[in-house]
């Protein structure tokens, strides 16, 4: 009897060691792993800060009625336990003038991918592994000494009309004969600053060289940050802050111009007393006060592309529901793309018009708003959709999906919600399901409706 209980421990305690085993790396696997990722790190660094010509990240778009594109974008962390794959093969579409909702839980990474699009991941550890995000962007156009071309205004017969330049007390300026020095007079827009040629241009930014993304940045794509208590600095007035995106990406702008268009910009937002705001600090303002000047600051340089982060999570429901409907009304003002991140449906619900449903760094289902909220397919949506408190719920409790998300490190190679699923079938133990497309615009990765799709085919 005391042989077979010293025998039948003796397995417990090596079942236990083994369990421990698979959890916890040695010494010389950690070594092992952190030489492996000094390596590939180097090497994308070294990719990351190249001098490149335009030509190797200039691209185009599959669809034109896109503004931004991500094709398979792969990002990753490096860590001593192991690669991270916190946006694991991610692909979708931004259309011109609309909200694309991306939404899950807390760590299915949402924030990693608009961080990637920004170019935003913090490295070394972090980076942009593989895939494409192809935007479009309306740049400025440069002659042969890489200067911005001017747009001058015309008379009625197509010709330039001139004017005298002036020196800096205003006297006009002399040529060598003597004679008045003139020059085509550049047209103004309504800010009072000169206007530039542009272009439309297609770039692919995971391939950037990061420099580049500077020009991107503030101008072309902006991001409303998550927590408005921390994202403005302490020690700038708001309008220091606000005039640095004009300063920086408008060509020919004055302090002068760009505090007109910075109040123009409280205007927008819904700022009462605007010029007191721009003189003042941070600390002086409320969160909802900060949230907007933060919206203001990303509609400075009349961005394409608008990244919200979570923008109303800090803030209470009320100020919420005013920068929900802020963002409407601007989305149409300066005709912009909103890519809204966001783990609240019923946000998702009232602004986005497509849908995206990620999952442990894969999108898992998406489509219109519509097709998600009226006919979600993929059994996480589902579940996502049943946790959701509703005033007709006649449960006492509310929906919880059990289990728990693998861990990033070592994912593995079958459907990643196998293990929390109520519909899980034989299949869900293979290979991880490929998306399927149920209808023009709605897509799911599941195996339960891969079979009924090739049927309808």
């Amino acid at each position: 009897m005391a042989f077979n209980w010293f025998k039948k421990e003796n397995e417990e305690t090596a079942e236990n060691n083994a369990a421990v085993k698979k959890h916890y790396l040695s010494g010389k696997e950690i070594r092992e792993i952190a030489k492996a990722n000094q390596k590939e790190m180097r090497r994308l660094e070294k990719e990351k800060n190249r001098k490149a010509d335009p030509s190797e990240y200039t691209t185009e778009m599959k669809d034109d009625g896109n503004i931004l594109e991500v094709d398979g974008l792969h990002s990753y962390f490096f860590t001593d336990q192991g690669v991270v794959k916190a946006v694991n093969g991610v692909t979708f579409n931004v259309p011109s003038r609309s909200t694309v909702g991306v939404v899950g839980e807390s760590g299915c990474g949402k924030s990693v991918t608009s961080m990637s699009i920004m170019r935003l991941l913090q490295g070394p550890t972090g980076q942009i592994v593989d895939g494409s995000i192809r935007f479009r962007v309306s740049d400025y156009k440069l002659d042969e000494k890489g200067k911005h071309i001017p747009v001058y205004e015309r008379d009625e017969d197509g010709n330039v009309i001139m004017e005298t330049v002036l020196d800096k007390n205003g006297n006009p300026v002399l040529d060598k004969d003597g004679n008045e020095v003139q020059r085509g007079r550049q047209l103004v827009d309504e800010h009072g600053i000169g206007v530039f040629e542009q272009e439309e241009k297609v770039y692919d930014i995971a391939k950037m060289p990061i420099k580049e993304m500077y020009r991107l940045r503030g101008r072309q794509m902006a991001m409303v940050f998550q927590e408005p208590m921390t994202s403005l600095n302490p020690v700038f007035t708001i309008g220091n802050q606000l005039d640095e995106v004009s300063l920086l990406h408008i060509p020919g702008a004055t302090k002068e111009t760009a505090k007109n268009r910075s109040i123009e910009m409280l205007n927008l937002v819904g700022i009462a007393m605007p010029e007191r705001v721009y003189a003042s600090y941070p600390h002086e303002l409320s969160g909802g006060m900060r949230q907007r000047v933060m919206i203001a600051m990303a509609l400075a340089g009349e961005p394409r592309l608008i990244i919200a982060d979570e923008p109303t999570t800090a803030l209470d429901v009320t100020i919420q529901a005013q920068i929900l409907d802020l963002f409407n009304d601007l989305k149409h003002k300066i005709n912009s793309s909103i890519l809204l991140i966001t783990h609240d449906l019923g946000v998702i619900a009232e602004m986005a018009d497509y849908v995206i449903v990620m999952y442990a760094g894969r999108i898992i289902e998406q489509g219109t708003a519509s097709e998600i909220f009226h006919k979600p397919m993929h059994p996480y949506t589902q579940g996502l959709q049943k946790s959701k408190p509703t005033m007709k719920s006649s449960e006492a409790q509310l929906f919880n999906i059990p289990g728990n998300v693998p861990n990033p490190v070592n994912m593995p190679n079958h459907c990643y919600f196998k293990e929390r699923c109520s519909q899980c079938i034989g299949k869900c133990s293979g290979e991880y399901p490929g998306m399927v497309q149920v209808s023009p615009t709605h897509y799911v990765a599941c195996h339960l409706y891969q079979d009924s799709v090739k049927e309808e085919e």
